[in-house]
């Protein structure tokens, strides 16, 4: 494997699916029915429980993957002054504006002040909240996974409309006229990947393919890169590829700006994956509980018409609520199978 591969994965890892901290949590024994489990393992019904990936220092008594709140009531958080970030980005002065509005509706509901810290980096953020320096947060979807092992971050809303979030999917697509019906027709196939660096193009569709299907890039079919999304779906539109993993929303540009005739006329999707989750906005696990809902009641009430977050996102409307379990459940797929994949093929 390449030089330039091994540090795409590596930064991959780090940033877009950040690193994955393993840490068993709790001991095995009898559930508080008398019933046996073992290793996250429902004996009785025979199915396997997704593990905790929790920091030693939180507990998941209920299952959630998220943190409890603590069991000592003087370790509960109940600041006269609140610190919310947004994830990372290369202007901050311009979402620190962006927010501005917003942050004055938190303090004049929540009746106390609010304060916008600007974070440098994901690993910075984590670390805030984890040491109590940061209460309410933005995490960009692929570090959600991280804050909530490392720093007890609890999601409780993300952007989206009346239909909930807002995001894409990993779609493979082939012609009408391929003769490809699913995805195990692919072994031996050669298909595009977009590049070495790309999440919904590279990352996401060998993970989920060896994840979901047992197939292995280089052993179970072959693999080129197209270069973009649009290379790949023009690629299979005018047959030099039998087949192509795209996010999903890009096609829909393409026959808008006239560069495919209708989708429906020509092609198939053979996969889709669950939709990948927006940034999630959330609390430290040990925020007051009575805080904590008051803070998820602010973002879901938040009237957005004529607001700056309106303006800088106009496809959302609102905040919806999120389930981490159900709604990033993809992202740790994504995530374990990618390491999956590294190691069986020595990367």
């Amino acid at each position: 494997m390449s030089k330039k591969l091994k540090i795409t994965l590596a930064l991959f890892l780090m940033i877009i699916v950040p690193l994955l901290f393993l840490t068993a949590c709790g001991d095995n024994g009898d559930d508080e029915n008398g019933e046996a489990v073992e290793n996250g393992e429902d004996v009785e019904n025979g199915e396997e429980e997704e593990a905790s990936e929790l920091d030693d220092r939180y507990t998941d008594e209920d299952g959630d993957l998220l943190a409890d709140l603590p069991e000592d009531e003087s370790d509960w958080l109940d600041p006269d002054e609140l610190i919310f970030a947004y994830s990372p980005v290369e202007d901050p002065a311009v979402y620190e504006e962006v927010f501005e509005e917003f942050t004055e509706y938190l303090e004049e509901t929540l009746g106390r002040s609010v304060q916008w810290f600007n974070v440098q980096s994901y690993a910075a953020q984590v670390e805030a909240m984890r040491a109590g320096r940061l209460h309410i947060s933005g995490f960009a979807s692929g570090s959600v996974q991280d804050a909530v092992n490392e720093a007890g971050f609890i999601p409780q809303t993300a952007m989206g409309n009346e239909d909930g979030m807002i995001g894409y999917r990993m779609a493979i697509i082939t012609r009408q006229d391929s003769g490809i019906e699913d995805v195990e027709d692919l072994r031996g196939e050669e298909i595009p990947f977009v590049s070495e660096s790309s999440g919904s193009g590279y990352f996401a569709p060998r993970a989920l393919i060896y994840e979901e299907f047992d197939m292995l890039p280089g052993e179970d079919y072959d693999f080129t890169f197209s270069g973009s999304h649009d290379n790949s779906i023009l690629g299979v539109y005018h047959g030099d590829y039998i087949a192509a993993p795209i996010a999903d929303v890009v096609v829909g540009r393409m026959y808008d700006g006239d560069r495919i005739d209708n989708p429906e006329e020509w092609m198939t999707t053979i996969y889709e994956s669950p939709m990948f989750p927006s940034t999630a906005y959330g609390v430290a696990h040990n925020l007051h509980p009575d805080l904590q809902e008051e803070i998820k009641e602010a973002f879901l009430n938040f009237d957005w018409d004529g607001t700056l977050l309106d303006e800088q996102w106009p496809e959302e409307d609102r905040f919806v609520e999120v389930d981490y379990r159900e709604d990033w459940e993809v992202q740790r797929t994504i995530r374990s199978g990618s390491e999956a994949v590294a190691d069986l093929l020595g990367e």
